[in-house]
């Protein structure tokens, strides 16, 4: 929790000293801008302890280098299990699972789902584990039956949303809680019926939810995810709105892939007709 509160309180520190840099300060406002500096001191010496053993895991997720990242964090979770370690374990044994065949990858996916809760139980506040709490929840119920799956939907859009509370700079989270309406929104005629038999008030979402949900994404961190263009295409020609549809899938196919979800998304965009 100390690592993800850093950057805000330095910068915060930082502001505060730059404010009274260009012009000479009474001596109380001089002793302020003192205090600010150390304490922007402070958390720079506790960012400094306690980045590189973070900073090795994320440079592991970057370069995909996934069973690593698995071991790495894995033993981090063993001398130090608290938030910020337990979500990369989650999400690191999410995309380990993500190639494997659906008998191999539920126990990997239980196992994760477990890290997440376990980070949400010791930091609540903690963007990023509600994020891949929701993210895994949807996808065990994948393995269970359709009441099951149903019932999971309430809860996985619940801590999307408190992802986007706590995280609101994070594009993914919101592109997350634009694909949970989507999903919804393009449930067909059976299937809200079967929904509506199992819950007295089964999920409900629109697409012009689901639209500017993915557009809030893009607004945040432009071109970040092709995925998010690609979606935001399949939305929009949903609506039967076709010029909108036809300029996102533009977009995604002139992105350049970066993972291997990227290359699958833009083979799945080159067979997209609209």
């Amino acid at each position: 929790m100390a690592c993800r509160l850093l950057p805000r309180a330095l910068a915060s520190a930082r502001v505060f000293r730059h404010a009274y840099a260009a012009s000479p300060a009474p001596p109380r406002l001089a002793r302020a801008g003192a205090a600010a500096g150390a304490l922007a001191a402070a958390f720079a010496s506790a960012a400094a302890a306690c980045e590189p053993r973070l900073a090795a895991a994320d440079a592991l997720f970057a370069s995909n280098d996934y069973e690593r990242l698995v071991d790495v964090l894995r033993a981090e979770a063993r001398a130090a299990p608290d938030a910020e370690v337990l979500w990369r374990l989650a999400r690191g044994l999410k995309k380990l699972a993500d190639p494997l065949p659906a008998a191999r990858q539920e126990p990997i996916v239980r196992e994760a789902l477990r890290h997440a809760e376990e980070a949400l139980r010791r930091d609540g506040a903690c963007g990023p584990a509600h994020k891949w709490y929701a993210i895994l929840l949807s996808q065990v119920g994948g393995f269970g039956s359709t009441s099951e799956k149903i019932k999971n939907s309430f809860v996985v859009k619940e801590h999307f949303e408190l992802a986007v509370k706590h995280s609101p700079e994070d594009a993914t989270s919101r592109h997350l809680l634009g694909v949970w309406c989507f999903e919804v929104a393009k449930l067909s005629w059976i299937e809200k019926k079967a929904a509506a038999a199992l819950f007295a008030t089964p999920p409900s979402a629109t697409l012009d939810e689901a639209i500017g949900h993915f557009l809030a994404a893009e607004r945040m961190e432009p071109n970040f995810y092709p995925k998010n263009q690609l979606l935001l295409a399949q939305a929009y020609a949903k609506a039967g709105a076709k010029a909108e549809a036809k300029e996102w899938l533009a977009k995604c196919l002139s992105a350049t892939p970066k993972t291997p979800e990227d290359e699958e998304t833009l083979r799945e965009a080159a067979k997209l007709k609209i």
